[in-house]
């Protein structure tokens, strides 16, 4: 009977730490590194678009994508300013190149956004797109 009830709990246990991780991986949403292309065609497609400009204030004055908001990614309250934007809304983020970008998707993550998509290769690579 001893043996019966120990494999009942060690069965139930292993159930329950189961259904837990799996709820865990599920809640989890992963960034979507998309090519130009995919980036402006997503765009077109969501409404109420949050693009992200990651660069710095300078690099934006140089030229952007559409109507996108500046949030320094180097700036001291970018974490505070991206806590900021809608959570359940898609945010769309790039940078010059795409390095900036992966580590604020990164954070977008961590701060629980549902759906991130980041630019492959950035501005840079942009700016080369012929739309």
């Amino acid at each position: 009977m001893k043996l019966l009830n120990l494999f009942a709990i060690s069965l139930l246990s292993l159930t329950v730490f189961i259904a837990c991780g799996n709820g865990n991986v599920a809640s989890v949403e992963q960034v979507e590194l998309l090519s130009c292309k995919d980036f402006d065609q997503k765009i077109k497609e969501t409404e109420s678009v949050q693009l992200i400009d990651v660069r710095t204030s300078d690099e934006f004055a140089g030229g952007t994508i559409g109507s996108a908001i500046n949030i320094d990614f180097f700036g001291e309250n970018f974490k505070e300013e991206m806590a900021k934007l809608d959570l359940e809304r898609p945010v769309f983020v790039f940078c010059a190149k795409g390095g900036r970008s992966g580590k604020a998707s990164a954070i977008c993550k961590e701060l629980g956004f549902k759906k991130i998509y980041d630019l492959d290769g950035g501005y840079t690579a942009w700016s080369q797109y012929e739309k």
